[in-house]
């Protein structure tokens, strides 16, 4: 057991020791604030604070740990041997900054708390990210910082630090529309036809007259068989289906379809499947509730995972509402306009809310790429070339490569012929 001293033992300092020692290196901690307790202890030991007790492996405390609330901090980038560090630490530390308040600040998201200016959803935008302005959204920085520092704790010890497993590519899919034509009303298949058609979408107005006339199967329904090639493939899925009341951002089938509810039906005896939450239901928790009741009653299974629509996250609300209707997983965090990531991790975490102060029982799965960030390339090759940067980034950390697609992803027949074609080489390993 690791004993650590700290003159004050608060739960922000709790919760970020914990993860780093307990969640990502397997090691039992324990907190003590008495200097005789820490002097008699035999074991590894360190302490946070402001100066060493002894020639025990010390960390220079910042003091954002031992704060309350959400204030005005300076943070003040500087380079540790090519890395982005702030928060810098007294000369005595065994590291030249404050590992443990500055990854605090970045998984946290404490730098949205503060106000800003959100686009035409109401969202945090990546460009007034610090991330954003030091360069580093496409580095998993939190588990560089890490990597680095369990060398130092290991080496400083004289201890040989264990192998991690490797983790790989998982797919997140989300599916706002089950089905792209299909078992809509006349009157919505009439607007959406002739939406098509004033914007000079010919192919896709053809298409729909000879789906909706039986000659051909939806484009949206092939993406079962990719499910199952993707299976044979041993990657990991997730699907994040909208089933919730129609919306001006909410355009699914309704609730009451049929053929709604067995496609969802279908997929969810196949792969992992849960709700993806409508953008109505982050304006107005209550309804959150009915669409997962109603979801859960479909597939016959309790609601433990969940993924935001439009990425409307919210803090603290989005996930102090996930965690009070018990979902356990969130797949919501990622920025929509640019890859990289949004809390600096690609690892898993418990969700710490700065307004009550406490950890939550809520685990947030950070999501690195997306379809449209990869459509954004334009060119096979830049997209072949963007998704390896990032597996490859993550292989060396033996990170979990989370990439969020659509079911539109697998539409053959749409506009995004030349970026199906590269996704199949890339998840093929052609």
């Amino acid at each position: 057991m690791i004993l650590i001293h700290t003159p004050v033992i608060k739960p922000r300092i709790q919760y970020i020791f914990k993860h780093f020692f307990c969640s990502r290196m397997g090691m039992e901690i324990s907190f003590t604030s008495d200097l005789g307790t820490f002097i008699a202890h035999e074991g590894h030991k360190m302490s946070y604070g402001e100066a060493p007790l002894g020639n025990e492996f010390f960390i220079s405390s910042h003091g954002l740990l031992t704060e309350q609330g959400i204030n005005d901090i300076a943070v003040e980038v500087f380079d540790w041997d090519g890395l982005p560090v702030f928060f810098a630490a007294h000369k005595n530390s065994n590291l030249p900054f404050d590992f443990f308040a500055a990854s605090f600040y970045l998984i946290t998201r404490y730098e949205e708390y503060h106000p800003f200016t959100a686009d035409r959803l109401g969202r945090y935008m990546a460009d007034q990210s610090l991330a954003v302005r030091h360069n580093f959204l496409d580095q998993p920085l939190i588990d560089l910082w890490y990597d680095r520092f369990v060398n130092i704790w290991h080496a400083f010890f004289e201890i040989t630090p264990p192998q991690s497993k490797p983790v790989g590519l998982s797919l997140i899919v989300d599916v706002p529309q089950l089905y792209s034509y299909k078992y809509k009303t006349v009157f919505r298949s009439l607007i959406e036809g002739v939406h098509d058609l004033f914007n000079l979408k010919i192919n896709m107005f053809f298409d729909r007259i000879i789906v909706l006339l039986g000659l051909r199967e939806d484009p949206f329904e092939e993406q079962f068989q990719w499910v199952m090639r993707l299976q044979e493939d041993e990657i990991p899925l997730h699907f994040f289906v909208l089933y919730a009341s129609l919306g001006v951002h909410d355009k699914s089938l309704s609730v009451f379809n049929k053929m709604h509810q067995q496609g969802i039906k279908s997929i969810s005896d196949y792969v992992p499947t849960a709700p993806l939450a409508s953008y109505e239901s982050s304006k107005r928790p209550t309804s959150l509730y009915a669409d997962m009741e109603r979801f859960s009653s479909l597939i016959h299974r309790p609601i433990k995972t969940i993924r935001q629509h439009e990425l409307i996250l919210r803090f603290p609300q989005t996930y102090r509402t996930f965690s009070k209707l018990g979902i356990k997983s969130d797949y919501s965090m990622q920025y929509p306009e640019l890859p990289g990531f949004r809390a600096s991790t690609a690892f898993p975490f418990s969700f710490y809310d700065l307004g009550d102060e406490q950890q939550t029982p809520l685990i947030i799965h950070s999501i690195c790429l997306s379809e449209d960030h990869i459509k954004n390339q334009r060119f096979s090759r830049k997209m072949r070339q963007l998704f390896l940067e990032y597996e490859q980034r993550l292989a060396k950390l033996n990170a979990p490569f989370n990439v969020a697609l659509t079911n539109e992803s697998f539409n053959s027949r749409s506009h995004n012929a030349n970026y199906l074609g590269a996704l199949k080489k890339i998840l093929t390993h052609e």
